[in-house]
């Protein structure tokens, strides 16, 4: 299937290219001015509920907490904006774990492929019988958590040939993000793997330096990657949270106890506000795809799992057997 590709200002904007985008507090005046850094387009709902949640905290906190979004990237890449945050140059951020592996060599348990059996499992995870290792790990590295946001189950897309079974994967050139799970998940399914960096994706897929990258339903249609493709697999191998997190000086110093338990209650909120956006905008992202030409797939995880082996010895051999063994019995626990 052909399709035109043309950078227009729209392809810009989503693609993260265009100029910083800054979304001011609504209490400009607010005693507490703190910076927000996150990566999402602002079409997305990990934004939306952001914007949402800061709203309420200033009215809660009666304009003494102003907050100020910095989305896209404005401030830099993720790896940079959560060391910024982490040294206390921003002051909250949106973030994926695998953006702090170097910070961590724990926290990447988080993107293990094929662990968590759908969406209410990988909640009750991250909400419930994980959430006391996760925030220790997240405090080990520099960050105080707040709350966990969603980016979604990750899917493929390539310009070749639809993906049903493993062996539909074995050969194709995948654009990756600079994450050990995603690199080891695919090419232990026999793809060949190449880092290219999120504002570059597009171009890469057009001018056909990679045959297929992988995201979330939501980040591959707001980025309109499915332009530069034709088939899209719903693979769901990795489950992409994105927490937010405060630096600890600022949490802690800056911020009374009635403050972060404000904080506190409208992040949660806002955490599950984007989830239920995220779950429920995927259906109609896939729809106005199919609409478009792109050959959507549903493969069974299973035979993918399988072919794991590789992936799980080398994330198994990063994290350590203690790490695996404590986390894998997390998983487990929410099963239960």
């Amino acid at each position: 299937m052909s399709r035109s590709i043309k950078l227009n200002r729209r392809f810009v904007l989503a693609g993260g290219l265009a100029a910083p985008l800054v979304l001011r507090a609504p209490f400009a005046s607010a005693a507490t001015q703190l910076r927000l850094t996150h990566p999402a387009d602002t079409s997305h709902p990990v934004h939306i509920a952001a914007e949402a949640m800061v709203a309420r905290i200033g009215e809660r906190t009666g304009g003494e907490i102003g907050i100020t979004i910095f989305a896209n990237n404005a401030l830099g890449s993720p790896t940079d904006t959560a060391q910024q945050t982490r040294l206390g140059a921003i002051d909250l951020i949106l973030m994926n774990p695998a953006n702090i592996e170097a910070l961590s060599t724990t926290i990447g348990a988080i993107n293990i492929p094929y662990q968590f059996d759908d969406y209410d499992h990988a909640h009750k995870v991250l909400d419930v019988t994980a959430r006391d290792w996760i925030e220790a790990q997240l405090a080990t590295a520099g960050f105080s958590w707040i709350a966990n946001f969603e980016w979604g189950f990750r899917a493929l897309s390539n310009s070749r040939r639809p993906v049903n079974t493993p062996e539909d994967v074995e050969g194709l050139k995948i654009r990756v993000p600079p994450e050990l799970a995603i690199k080891a998940a695919f090419e232990a399914l026999g793809a060949s793997t190449q880092t290219v960096a999120f504002q570059e994706v597009y171009l890469a897929l057009a001018n056909k330096m990679v045959d297929g990258q992988d995201n979330p339903v939501s980040t591959t249609f707001a980025a309109k990657f499915f332009e530069a493709q034709n088939h899209l697999a719903l693979t769901k191998h990795i489950y992409a949270t994105i927490m937010l997190c405060a630096n600890p000086r600022v949490w802690n110093d800056r911020l009374t106890e009635e403050q972060r338990a404000i904080i506190s209650e409208e992040s949660i909120k806002a955490g599950n506000e984007a989830r239920k956006a995220v779950q429920s905008g995927e259906e109609a992202a896939i729809a106005t795809m199919e609409g478009l030409g792109i050959a959507v797939t549903r493969p069974a995880v299973e035979p993918f799992r399988a072919k794991m082996g590789p992936a799980y010895d080398q994330l198994r051999a990063a994290l350590g057997d203690q790490t695996w063994t404590e986390w894998e019995s997390l998983v487990q626990a929410a099963r239960s």
